[in-house]
Parts: C-alpha cells; sequence; structure tokens
C-alpha cells in the first residue's frame, strides 16, 4: 500500500511541474522556448517511467475496492499527462514554426535570399506535421498492441480459473468419496464387532460347556472312592464312572 501511494504521490508532483514548465514556456521568449521545451520533454518521459510503476504497484493491491480506487486516480492522472504532452507538442510546433518566419523576416530585413522559399517553408510545416502524425500513428499501434497483450492474458487467466475451478470440482468429488468410505468403514466396524461379540458369547458357552464337563467327571471320581477301586485294581474309566453316575441317578 505504502509504494502504490509513493508513485501516485510522485506522478502528482511531475505533473505539477510539467504544467510549471509549460507556463513558462508559453511566457518565454522566442530564443528560450526551445530550451524550456527540452526540459519539459525530460520531465515527461521521467513521468511516463512513474506512471508505469504506479500502473505496476496498482496491479498488486489485493483488495479489490482499494484497486479500483488506485486504478481511477491513474486514469485521471494519465489523461493529465497525456493532456501535458499535447500541450508539449503544440508549443514545440508553434516555437518552431515561429523560428522559421523569423529567419525568414530577418533575411528579407537584410536583403539576403536564405533560399527559403514560401512554398518550402510550408513544405517544411506539412512535413512536421507529417512527422507529428506519424508519432501519434506510432503511439496508437502501442496502444493497439497493448490492449491485444491485455486481452491474451485476460483469456488465459479464465483459462487458468477455468482449471482451478474443475480441479476444486474434482477435489469435491474426491473428499465426497472419502466420506462415504469413511461411513462404509465405520459400517463394517460395528458389523464385526457384532459378530465378534458374538463368537465371544459362543466361545464362553464353549467353555462353560467343558468345565461342567471337568466338573462332573471330578465329581464322579470324588464319588466312587478315588483313583483305584477296592480291590487295588487299575483306577476305573472317567468315562464309565460318568455312565454309572448318569444311571444312579436315573
Amino acid at each position: 500500500m505504502a509504494d502504490v501511494q509513493f508513485w501516485e504521490d510522485t506522478l502528482r508532483d511531475e505533473l505539477e511541474d510539467i504544467n510549471r514548465s509549460l507556463t513558462k514556456v508559453k511566457k518565454a521568449k522566442d530564443e528560450k522556448k526551445q530550451s524550456y521545451l527540452q526540459r519539459v520533454d525530460k520531465k515527461i518521459r521521467n513521468a511516463q517511467g512513474t506512471k508505469r510503476s504506479f500502473k505496476m504497484e496498482t496491479r498488486l493491491v489485493s483488495d479489490p475496492s482499494v484497486r479500483k480506487q488506485f486504478e481511477n486516480k491513474l486514469a485521471q492522472l494519465d489523461e493529465e499527462l497525456k493532456a501535458a504532452v499535447a500541450d508539449a507538442r503544440a508549443l514545440k510546433q508553434e516555437a518552431e514554426r515561429q523560428e522559421l518566419m523569423d529567419r525568414d523576416e530577418a533575411a528579407a530585413a537584410g536583403g539576403v535570399d536564405n533560399g527559403v522559399t514560401d512554398e518550402q517553408a510550408g513544405d517544411y510545416l506539412l512535413d512536421e506535421a507529417k512527422k507529428t502524425q506519424d508519432k501519434t500513428q506510432e503511439s496508437l499501434n502501442r496502444t493497439k498492441q497493448l490492449v491485444a497483450e491485455s486481452k491474451e492474458i485476460g483469456v488465459s487467466t479464465l483459462e487458468e480459473l477455468e482449471r482451478q475451478r474443475d480441479q476444486i470440482e474434482r477435489i469435491d468429488q474426491d473428499a465426497d468419496r472419502i466420506v462415504d468410505n469413511l461411513a462404509r468403514s465405520q459400517a463394517l466396524i460395528k458389523h464385526f464387532g457384532k459378530r465378534m461379540a458374538s463368537d465371544k458369547f459362543v466361545q464362553c458357552f464353549a467353555v462353560i460347556n467343558v468345565l461342567l464337563l471337568v466338573g462332573v467327571v471330578m465329581y464322579a471320581i470324588l464319588k466312587g472312592g478315588g483313583f483305584s477301586d477296592k480291590d487295588g485294581g487299575a483306577p476305573p474309566s472317567p468315562v464309565r464312572m460318568l455312565r454309572g453316575f448318569m444311571m444312579n441317578d436315573n
């Protein structure tokens, strides 16, 4: 913000200085006008460079509303600079015509023919006007070129914005798919959790059955008198004892 304000203030100061110099040229004597006009041309070139810097800094302003304000100020200062350039060109042509007329008058007063007739003087003025017209045409051509370049930049910027929009849309679609995958994953986790819980229930039921079976076997062994019979033989089979226990219960 400080940089763009600096260039605006600089351009305003230079335009004020140019206008003061143009006023001096209008009031100056004929022999001093050319030197004054040369100074004015130098100041105009400096102002044009300042205008370009001001334009570049204006493009870098991030806030759209503030950038628009500086663009309006730039347009106003540009019009003032163009008016100053036109005034300087008119004063230069007038000074050249006056210089030519002064030479003719001096030659006529001294009775000396300087070889410049009225027709030649007119041709000289026409040549100068043609040169001025050519410069104006070159300026117009440069302006057209800048406009064409601006259009190309605008088209490329639009294409880049469209590409970024497509990329954002693809990112949104990817985000939606990720959300769907997360929801599906959560549903699968819940389903697996329920299956694991049911499997654990079956496992617990099987363990309880085994413990009950072991308890029944131990109870049958203890009730049958230990691990050996009365005759001191081999201990009875646990399966046979379990069958006898079940028959006694019946």
